[in-house]
Formats: structure tokens, C-alpha cells, sequence
């Protein structure tokens, strides 16, 4: 299989009309990889995957909107017709304390026992279904936010995950296949809120890193798609796109 990427979920802070929150499948000829999976994402990857069939998970931060639907993709697994060995998930150091603190403390353990839990390490190497990753620290407004760069038979994909304009977004970007950036704001807002970025920086980054495409995601909901597309194509030359539910990409 070539390597194809699939929208689960592209709304920023909260899920909009008939949109989910950040969520990204990865599937290759080895198996399959979620990038983030916020609210309303899971129902989307259950359309492509059953939740037995999961490979790993990666968080890029621990903000409700690109982790929540775990809880849904872990109870899946842990109530399958047969055990399943846990779930492979790469997550910040502080994902037990996030993930565990709306659970009943008498389920906590046992839910966790779901999750094979891998804490990211800036510049380590991990490998989950055939991807080589590596993460860089995001310049958003919680410690423990990455930038993911995943490769897999010589094709790149980099996801921002949430984040500010930075040296380290045009590293992990550079000469990316795909370039999954976050544009949560667009020209309409004068002023944008720190950690985030504007759909023309998003496009100045991809120009910047030289990438082959952008895909602009993370929009916050009543802003204009046509506005953050116009915005980036104003600084970016390549094939660019809005992400949007349903939309899968052949790498």
C-alpha cells in the first residue's frame, strides 16, 4: 500500500458544524498510525479502522481538542470480543496526570493499564507501524507541545501539531511531502492569540521549508476556509489545501 493520509478531524479549539477536532490516520503497507485524536475524531477513524486494528497513537499535546477521544478508542479495546495487548501511545511526560484526572480513581489503573505509554523525547527516534518519528518542541502555550516529522519509505510527512511561528516548525517541515500546519487564525483576526498561528504564516513556513504540499488545518470554526487559503497562497506557491473530514491523500 502507498503511503495514504486520511482527515479524521480539522477544527480548531472546538469541534464545528459537521467537523471534529485534530485527529490524522496514517496507513502503509505495515500498518496504521493516528496523529492526535481530539472530539469527535474517533467516529471518523472507526469509518477506516476498527479499534482493534489501531496501530499507535501520538499526541502532540495534552489540550482536550487532540487527545479526548482516547478515552473512547481505549474502552473500544479494552471491552473487544478478545484481549487486545495495549495500545502503543507516544504522548508528553504529563499525559498520565491529564488522562487520568477525569477518571474514577478506582478505574485509573485499570484504564491505563490499555495504553503501552511512550513519553517523547526532543530528537529521540521512535518507530510505530513502519514510521520513523522524531519530535521537536512546539512553540505553543503548554510545555510538553511537539512538532511531529514521521518518514516512511523515503515519503515525509511533518504535523505541526499547535504551534507559533519558529526555527523549529521550518526544521521539521523542510522538504516535506505533506505539511499538516495548523492556520487557526486568518486576516479577519487583527490580533491572534499567542502559540498559534495565522494562515499566511503557515504558508511562509511552507515556503520557507521548501515542502511539496500544505495542508492548513486547526482553523478556528466561524472563520473563512476561502480567507485562510487566500492568506496562505499569498506566501506559498505549492499545492495547498484546507483539511478537511473524509479527505485522504496519496503519498
Amino acid at each position: 500500500m502507498d503511503l495514504k493520509v486520511t482527515v479524521l478531524g480539522s477544527s480548531g479549539g472546538y469541534a464545528g458544524p459537521s467537523r471534529a477536532c485534530s485527529g490524522y490516520l496514517l496507513q502503509n503497507g505495515e500498518g496504521s498510525l493516528v496523529l492526535d485524536l481530539g472530539a469527535g475524531a474517533l467516529s471518523n477513524l472507526l469509518k477506516y479502522v476498527p479499534a482493534d486494528k489501531v496501530g499507535g497513537l501520538a499526541l502532540t499535546h495534552m489540550h482536550y481538542d487532540h487527545y479526548v477521544d482516547i478515552y473512547g478508542l481505549c474502552t473500544a479495546r479494552r471491552f473487544w470480543e478478545h484481549d487486545l495487548p495495549p495500545l502503543l501511545l507516544l504522548a508528553p511526560s504529563n499525559a498520565p496526570e491529564v488522562i487520568k484526572s477525569p477518571l474514577q480513581e478506582s478505574s485509573r489503573d485499570e484504564f491505563m493499564r490499555c495504553l503501552d505509554l511512550h513519553e517523547v523525547r526532543p530528537g529521540a527516534i521512535y518507530t510505530i507501524a513502519g514510521f520513523e518519528i522524531t519530535a521537536l518542541p512546539a512553540e505553543h502555550m503548554v510545555i510538553g507541545s511537539f512538532i511531529y516529522r514521521l518518514v516512511y519509505d523515503g515519503k515525509t510527512i511533518c504535523y505541526s501539531g499547535d504551534t507559533d511561528l519558529c526555527e523549529t516548525l521550518i526544521e521539521q517541515a523542510r522538504d516535506a511531502d505533506l505539511f499538516i500546519c495548523e492556520a487557526t487564525f486568518t486576516s479577519q483576526v487583527p490580533e491572534k492569540m499567542h502559540g498559534h498561528l495565522y494562515a499566511a504564516e503557515a504558508g511562509r513556513a511552507a515556503s520557507e521549508a521548501g515542502v511539496g504540499m500544505l495542508m492548513l488545518t486547526h482553523l478556528w470554526p466561524t472563520l473563512s476556509e476561502e480567507r485562510a487559503l487566500q492568506d496562505a497562497r499569498s506566501e506559498y506557491n505549492g499545492r495547498c489545501e484546507i483539511a478537511m473530514e473524509g479527505h485522504a491523500i496519496d503519498l
